[in-house]
């Protein structure tokens, strides 16, 4: 048998799936606001609760967003519980077995590539569009990591400056890594949110700027992704704005992924993924930022969609035998 766990910034979930790949049972939970002991002992709670139901001890992987420092430590600093800690050390220690763990986004692509959507293809990079921007690369199935760790942090480099150019008054948000512009600050989930607010702004007229009313008016409301989605298929005027330039912008990071890696195909992932518009938005923009004659990289959804974390974090696992 083979355990997978998912840290996420909502919720973790732990799936056991048998040895032909099938889903035998899941547990999903918050992601408790709990010190690190009482995390490992929900953990170990769960993964001893299998091993006596299945009358085995299963192989166990563990997927996680941000990365794994030299010493193994965690850099996950959304996830304050995990955040600087060695998961993959103290969990080994408490159940006396080998444990495999990665990023999320490398889970992910693991999954797609073992019968999803990049199976068959010898590079295929995965962008995972959700809370922040994850990514990740597998070649001939292997995943490619260093030593440091951070292979595949595509949201964390800079926007298009051919985009820039075309957008001039694009104010360059600053991200939690320390940089401004990176392109995880505009196509995440809380990126199209700010891209809203920014049509908003600069759609108001000077008078109402003028008198103060400005901030009341921006502030009426936080709006989240899909609620802007949703108001740009009814057309909104400002929505419209805001899905379109949130289209260019994820276009053109596309776009010099292509260009830079030459990939054979990208699945997307995150709860925008499940948009089939957004595929056909994608195919139309593209070729703007690419070099000339160049052809674009299939643009696929997943297939294992929001299951593919827990999978793939169980892939790491039988993959390692």
């Amino acid at each position: 048998m083979y355990y997978g766990i998912d840290i996420g910034g909502t919720k973790i979930a732990f799936a056991v799936f048998n040895e032909q790949g099938q889903e035998q049972a899941r547990f999903v939970e918050p992601t408790p606001n709990i010190t690190y002991e009482a995390f490992l002992s929900l953990l170990t709670e769960w993964i001893t609760q299998a091993d006596q139901r299945w009358q085995r001890h299963g192989q166990i992987g563990i997927g996680f967003p941000g990365i794994q420092d030299k010493h193994g430590r965690l850099l996950a600093p959304n996830i304050a519980v995990i955040h600087e800690q060695n998961v993959q050390q103290d969990l080994q220690q408490r159940l006396g077995r080998r444990i495999q763990a990665d990023n999320d986004a490398n889970c992910f692509l693991l999954s797609e590539y073992h019968g999803g959507s990049a199976a068959g293809y010898e590079l295929a990079l995965a962008l995972t569009l959700g809370t922040g921007i994850g990514g990740a690369l597998i070649h001939n199935g292997q995943l490619v990591n260093s030593l440091r760790g951070g292979s595949g942090e595509f949201g964390h480099g800079t926007i298009n400056a051919c985009l820039l150019a075309r957008n001039p008054q694009l104010p360059l948000f600053r991200c939690g890594c320390g940089l401004q512009g990176c392109l995880e600050t505009y196509v995440s989930g809380t990126g199209l949110a700010r891209l809203y607010q920014y049509v908003l702004q600069t759609s108001l007229d000077t008078s109402v700027r003028l008198s103060g009313l400005n901030g009341d008016v921006l502030n009426v409301s936080e709006p989240t992704g899909p609620a802007i989605i949703r108001a740009w298929q009814q057309g909104n005027a400002n929505a419209c704005k805001a899905v379109s330039l949130y289209c260019d912008i994820l276009a053109a990071g596309l776009g010099t992924l292509m260009t830079q890696l030459a990939p054979d195909v990208i699945v997307l992932g995150g709860g925008v993924s499940e948009e089939a518009w957004l595929y056909q938005e994608l195919t139309n923009r593209i070729p703007a930022y690419l070099m000339r004659n160049v052809t674009p990289a299939a643009i696929l959804p997943p297939v294992f969609g929001g299951s593919g974390g827990v999978r793939g974090a169980a892939l790491l696992a039988k993959c390692a035998l």
